[in-house]
């Protein structure tokens, strides 16, 4: 019989490793799939955001259905082929390279099949995020999220090199490090093992009960959230995000290091590192800090935050100052992405936890795409710089308005 806290201790161990496999290759993705677009095919701002919005898209469709796929498998089989799945869109692309088909359809088409694997992937994993949390949903998040971004950060450095060692080379790495994560998903402790350490069985309990029904069943997460005024506060600001903040950073940020600041990978790889890195200073400090009661109020100041930085890079700053904006960047998304994850988490009701969770990834990607394109055409018509101060002041007016109609007495403890 295996010991219960063994197990607990060593399904977190294989966890962070199964993250930060799937979140190194995803940091090489956004490399990858930014400089073969702006530094090699010399795309327009246009054809950079049609890009970034056609390789989002089918994550966004599929978060749901993978969601409920999630409720109805055993996540860590899943993960694991997923993993695979995942491993085989870079592999296609190094061979159109080397055989010198590299266009902007090829790379498309790769954004999307990797988009459309991770749809399946994220449900899973988040699920055995709450497996494994323990009583501490705040500090297992924080703690996860912190690997997500130094993993992040390792895969962007390493793709930054693509200008010396050559695409198909990072490819294959990305790759590697995939079908890695099916190595370690497979380690993870079952369901009953980790019920005996944590005393909570209500996991395989409810693996074991999963309704069928289609749509309706793939759609229970989103009913559960529109219910809770907690979740669709927060499932508002999430959306916003991908609009106004995720869009601009995927497309203006990479034509600015191209245009205005004359960089190249390497240069790209910095700031798209810096932000994870303020990520994970801001989550250490959460982690130090414990449980923090307001979270949605919270949330909206540290969105505020990132409000004044987009301003600020608005305004043309120096490359040094840019970076250093950037990583305060980071420290305001810190907040943002760990108590939002944490409200997602605790009201998630367990019968239902994949499906509610693959609605937080939807909120995130689902405005992705829009931020994307719009911030491409209107980086072509007015200018990136433009660009930003727009998107700062449309969320800012969001966030105006959301206060002023919520009602926080009704989610004062969250």
């Amino acid at each position: 019989m295996p010991d219960a806290s063994s197990g607990s201790t060593r399904g977190t161990g294989w966890f962070g490793a199964t993250v930060a496999s799937g979140f190194g290759a995803i940091g090489m993705q956004s490399l990858l799939f930014s400089w073969l677009i702006v530094g090699e095919l010399r795309a327009s701002p246009e054809w950079v955001g049609i890009a970034q919005t056609a390789s989002a898209l089918p994550q966004v469709a599929l978060l749901l259905v993978g969601g409920a796929v999630a409720d109805r498998l055993e996540p860590r089989r899943m993960l694991a082929a997923m993993h695979v799945a995942a491993a085989l869109p870079p592999l296609a692309l190094a061979a159109v390279v080397l055989t010198g088909g590299l266009s902007i359809e090829s790379v498309i088409g790769y954004g999307v099949a990797f988009g459309a694997i991770n749809g399946f992937l994220m449900p899973p994993r988040d699920t055995l995020l709450s497996r494994i949390a323990g009583g501490n949903v705040v500090r297992a998040v924080s703690t996860m999220t912190m690997v997500q971004f130094l993993s992040q950060i390792a895969g962007t450095l390493a793709a930054g090199t693509i200008e010396s060692v050559g695409s198909p080379t990072i490819l294959v790495i990305q790759a590697t490090l995939l079908i890695s994560g099916t190595f370690f998903a497979l380690r993870l402790p079952g369901p009953e093992l980790v019920a005996a350490a944590t005393g909570n069985d209500v996991d395989s309990a409810a693996m074991t009960h999963v309704p069928v029904g289609g749509w309706h069943h793939a759609t229970a997460g989103l009913r559960e959230v529109w219910h809770n005024p907690a979740l669709i506060t927060m499932l508002l600001l999430i959306t916003s995000v991908g609009v106004f903040f995720i869009g601009p950073f995927l497309v203006v940020f990479p034509v600015l290091v191209r245009d205005f600041y004359h960089g190249g990978a390497l240069e790209l790889s910095l700031i798209l590192t810096l932000f994870p890195v303020g990520a994970i200073a801001g989550s250490l400090a959460l982690r130090a800090r414990g449980e923090i009661r307001r979270k949605v109020r919270a949330t909206m100041f540290a969105l505020l935050g990132g409000c004044v930085v987009l301003v600020l890079i608005s305004t043309g700053p120096s490359w040094p100052l840019c970076l250093l904006l950037t990583l305060c960047w980071g420290l305001a998304g810190a907040v943002f992405i760990n108590l939002s994850r944490s409200v997602f988490q605790q009201l998630a009701s367990p019968e239902k936890r994949a499906r509610v969770l693959a609605v937080y990834q939807l909120g995130i990607m689902g405005g992705g795409p829009a931020g994307s394109l719009l911030s491409g055409f209107s980086s072509g018509w007015v200018g990136p710089h433009a660009t930003l101060l727009v998107a700062a002041g449309s969320m800012s007016a969001l966030l105006a308005i959301v206060w002023l109609r919520t009602d926080f007495s009704a989610i004062e403890s969250i």
